[in-house]
Parts: C-alpha cells; sequence; structure tokens
C-alpha cells in the first residue's frame, strides 16, 4: 500500500495536537458509589490522578503534593438553589524520596503510609476511597432524595511558598477535575 507523502506531516500535526493534552495532567473522576445510612455516607470509588510534566518534575525533586476530595450532601430543591447538609474535604499527601527510590501516599490524620515503587500505582491508590464513611451531623429525613458531589484538586496553597505563584500562573498546576454529582440511593 503506498504512503502518501503528506504522512509525516499528518502525524506530526496529530502529535502536536495530543502532546498539550499530555503535558497537562487531569484529574477525573473515574467510579463512584455512594451510600446512606444512619449515621453516615459511605462512598466507594475513585480517581484518575494525572500529573502534568512539571507538576511531576516538582514531586520528583522532592516536593510534597496535597490533593483535596471535596464531599457535599445536598438535597435537590426545584425552586432554589440545592441545600446543603454536610460537607467534608479530605487532605490526601504524595511525596517522592529520592534515597528509597519511593513514592510515600498518606492521609492527614490517619496513621501509616504507604510506599510505591511506581508513580502510576502510587496515584492511583492516592485516589482511590474505598469504604470510606464520612460522618453525619444530623439524622436525614426519611424519604428525601439526597445527591452527593465530589471534586480533587492540587492543593497549591500547600506548597513551598517560592513555588505558589509559578504554580498560580501556569496551566499545568491547575490540576482540578470539577465537580461531579451523583444521586445517593436510600
Amino acid at each position: 500500500m503506498p504512503v502518501s507523502r503528506n504522512a509525516p506531516r499528518v502525524l506530526g500535526l496529530l502529535l502536536a495536537a495530543l502532546l498539550p493534552l499530555a503535558a497537562h495532567g487531569e484529574f477525573r473522576l473515574s467510579t463512584l458509589q455512594p451510600r446512606l445510612t444512619a449515621e453516615t455516607l459511605q462512598l466507594d470509588g475513585g480517581f484518575d490522578l494525572g500529573l502534568s510534566a512539571k507538576v511531576e518534575e516538582a514531586l520528583g525533586k522532592g516536593i510534597e503534593l496535597d490533593v483535596l476530595i471535596d464531599v457535599e450532601l445536598e438535597r435537590p430543591r426545584t425552586l432554589l438553589w440545592n441545600e446543603t447538609m454536610r460537607e467534608w474535604t479530605l487532605r490526601r499527601e504524595i511525596r517522592y524520596h529520592a534515597l528509597s527510590g519511593q513514592y510515600v501516599v498518606s492521609t492527614a490524620g490517619a496513621p501509616g503510609a504507604e510506599s510505591f515503587t511506581i508513580l502510576a500505582e502510587a496515584l492511583r491508590h492516592l485516589g482511590a476511597f474505598d469504604a470510606l464513611a464520612l460522618k453525619l451531623d444530623r439524622p436525614l429525613k426519611a424519604g428525601t432524595d439526597y445527591q452527593v458531589r465530589v471534586r480533587a484538586r492540587l492543593d497549591v496553597e500547600a506548597l513551598p511558598a517560592p513555588l505558589r505563584p509559578v504554580a498560580y500562573s501556569t496551566p499545568g498546576w491547575r490540576l482540578n477535575s470539577g465537580w461531579s454529582a451523583w444521586k445517593v440511593p436510600r
């Protein structure tokens, strides 16, 4: 089969179009299974966390990265905005230890940490939440529909002070999944 003379140019344009996507990284909700009990909101699921080249480079140089997972439980309303029943923010940290060649993932306020030799595995663990039980302050109304909204974002404020202006002004540092809403079965 003959190869077109334009094939290298077309391939180059295609690669040029795809490189900015890979260079910026992306946070995205992959799955979520919410459940309500009498006292807790239980979540199973996780985020796909992709780092941009600059963020990955900073991590490799010893900069600790904090990822915030925001969760909101809402009661949908038709005429007014939704009523927020409860909000939670979970802080997870990832850092790289150059001497051991390990990525260490921990959750703020929880004992222990997990170590990984491969960044992709560390990011998978960082974004996963299985059987996560979030305590409710008050009982919820029976027979009422609820929804949960979640997002993951890189906490730029937790970065070292000299790096923050760069992070605020560079698109590759703005890692945020945006809000995703899911109906909560009762």
